[in-house]
């Protein structure tokens, strides 16, 4: 195959490729940007941002082009920049974290719920997270009036964007606003005298014990929980509950205030599902759907360092089809392409356990490896692939061995240390294919030395 020929194939499946993560990115980001929260996506290296959403570049009135690129520090004011930094360093070591915090920005103080989320790498490290901010203003300025005038209770709890319920001692509710009502979709009377325990699921029945222990003993606490709507479906909320207690410092009930983060949950899933198919596109070639070359370095850079911890054995086969080129202008490039997927399938149909790895490696070459597999087995697996090739009976006017399409494969193997260029045994292995090509292709040729095998 010529190198304009191979270019062009590569090319279409780039732009394909490019198609499909451009079109995952415009939905994602249509939902980001539709959203009230507060969104970013930052390297935890680097604390650079990475992303931000509409929201919050309206929040600062800075354009998203000045934000991406930019230091944390150089957008946040420095009084909300050093209280973030510790929870930061939290976030850095893997654990998600939320807190509150007061903030001052320029379109006015905001109080703004913070949850940090960590991304990791294929190594296991923090490489970015995600701050989602979400605006509690409003409940807090609900909690403080609750606490100065009884005679504004009921207009500001009705008016609330938060949920309200009152708890007695035994768990019933004594009053819910009609946001709560809503929320969980019951009309306001159903849920008077309703025990609490019937808005939970029963995972979350020992935890409730656990809370009402706390509450006993004066402790308010926040955390987030799904409750069970009407129809039995889960609502994520946020549960802020308040102890209630009497002059003699008795627990008289609990005061609740619920916030509706439910579309946020979805969102978090829909990123989490986004980031992956965006994973799934880098690492898959867009023709065989084999693995592509930067999959294949980066899954061999882990398994040779997992392997030399035990000196194990690590075998590549190397693959090229017979005459490609030739078949390439006999039949056109469509054919071609059909050629190579048909081919691709049945090598990865010749390997059987998932640490065995198939790629495509330019062109019509594809690569396998095989970890903790002797040269000879590694030569059993190479011979029923070139066998499973052969059979596929594609025709091959053009070829110099069949009159169907074959493949030639060249195998070497090492013993995995630690410092060792494993590049040199592929290397080893390309030679056995060249081996192979010069006596008559459609074979399986070894790759013989004393410190390979």
């Amino acid at each position: 195959m010529t190198a304009k020929h191979i270019s062009r194939k590569t090319n279409v499946s780039d732009i394909e490729k490019n198609i499909l993560i451009k079109a995952l990115n415009e939905k994602l980001f249509f939902i980001l940007d539709s959203i009230a929260a507060y969104v970013c996506y930052i390297d935890s290296t680097t604390l650079q941002y990475k992303f931000v959403n509409n929201a919050f570049a309206k929040a600062y009135k800075i354009s998203r082009e000045q934000i991406i690129g930019s230091h944390m520090r150089e957008i946040l004011p420095e009084k909300n920049y050093q209280y973030a930094i510790q929870y930061i360093e939290t976030v850095k070591k893997g654990t998600p974290i939320t807190y509150e915090y007061y903030f001052s920005v320029p379109i006015g103080n905001r109080w703004v719920k913070v949850d940090y989320i960590p991304e990791f790498d294929a190594k296991g490290n923090v490489s970015s997270f995600i701050v989602l901010g979400t605006d509690i203003t409003d409940r807090k300025i609900a909690e403080e009036n609750l606490q100065k005038s009884e005679a504004r209770y009921r207009f500001i709890v009705e008016a609330a964007n938060e949920g309200i319920m009152i708890l007695k001692p035994d768990l019933k509710i004594s009053f819910v606003n009609y946001k709560l009502s809503f929320m969980l979709g019951y009309e306001s009377e159903e849920l008077l005298g309703l025990s609490f325990k019937n808005l939970l699921f029963k995972e979350h029945l020992n935890d409730l014990d656990i809370q009402m222990n706390e509450r006993m003993q004066g402790k308010d606490a926040i955390y987030e929980r799904y409750l069970k709507r009407k129809d039995g479906s889960k609502h994520w909320v946020i549960i802020s509950a308040k102890a209630i207690m009497d002059d003699e410092g008795r627990y008289t009930g609990s005061f609740v205030m619920l916030t509706d983060i439910h579309a946020r949950k979805l969102l978090e899933e829909q990123l989490k599902n986004a980031i992956k198919k965006l994973e799934v596109l880098s690492n898959v070639d867009g023709l065989t759907n084999l693995a592509n070359r930067r999959y294949f370095d980066e899954t061999l850079s882990l398994e040779h360092a997992r392997l030399s911890q035990s000196n194990a054995k690590l075998s590549f086969i190397m693959i090229d089809i017979d005459f490609f080129k030739g078949f390439n202008d006999a039949y056109g490039h469509l054919a071609g392409d059909d050629c190579l997927r048909q081919v691709a399938k049945v090598l990865a149909n010749s390997i059987s356990r998932p640490e065995d790895l198939v790629a495509r490696y330019g062109g019509e070459e594809f690569i396998c490896m095989l970890p903790e597999t002797s040269m000879e087995d590694a030569r059993v697996i190479a011979e029923k692939m070139r066998t499973n090739v052969e059979n596929l009976r594609i025709c091959h006017k053009d070829s110099k061995t069949s009159d169907y399409v074959t493949v030639s494969l060249g195998v070497a193997t090492t013993q995995c240390v630690p410092n060792q260029d494993v590049f040199e045994t592929i290397h080893d292995a390309d030679q056995s294919l060249y081996q192979a090509k010069s006596n008559g292709r459609n074979r399986v040729e070894c790759y013989r030395s004393s410190s390979k095998e």
